[in-house]
């Protein structure tokens, strides 16, 4: 879809090229927001980052909404924003480096805070890939299937002297 197209639909439905029905917020993937029952006419938007016509999601963090000019920066297609699997809400290059998980999400700061960590590597698994931890003992600690991966190569390459 294009941005004439795009145009051509939103006219056709009298709307403006920005919608500015209510917010879509991301949630974990992009398939599940796809069957959310909203009231926007249509689901896609022109990103203001990069211009393309895809889904574009609002921010979910409180002090994004309430700055006056905060949307420019969080506002945007999935390429152009990373988003927290588990809040949907902005995520900083800053941040992306220090939320190191275990499976292949996204984490904010917040979120990876809260959330038990592997005993071995101290990385977190999200709540989508939370059925993924190994060794789940009484208190809550776990192992990272990489880290357990590697705990078995070791001890096949201590078998093998």
């Amino acid at each position: 879809m294009t941005n004439h197209h795009l145009d051509v639909i939103n006219s056709l439905i009298c709307r403006s090229s920005q919608q500015d029905a209510e917010a879509l917020y991301y949630n974990h993937r992009v398939h599940e927001v796809l069957n959310t029952d909203d009231s926007r006419p249509i689901d896609v938007d022109v990103c203001p980052l990069c211009r393309n016509v895809r889904l574009v999601f609002d921010c979910t963090r409180k002090d994004c909404r309430e700055v006056k000019d905060g949307w420019t920066h969080c506002r945007g297609c999935f390429f152009c924003v990373a988003r927290c699997e588990t809040c949907g809400g902005c995520i900083d290059l800053e941040e992306l480096g220090e939320t190191g998980l275990a499976c292949s999400d996204f984490l904010c700061m917040d979120c990876w805070l809260k959330l038990p960590k592997c005993s071995t590597c101290n990385r977190p698994y999200c709540e989508r890939h939370s059925n993924l931890k190994e060794n789940l003992s009484p208190s809550g600690q776990f192992t990272c299937q990489e880290c357990t991966a590697f705990d078995t190569s070791l001890e096949s390459l201590g078998d093998g002297d």
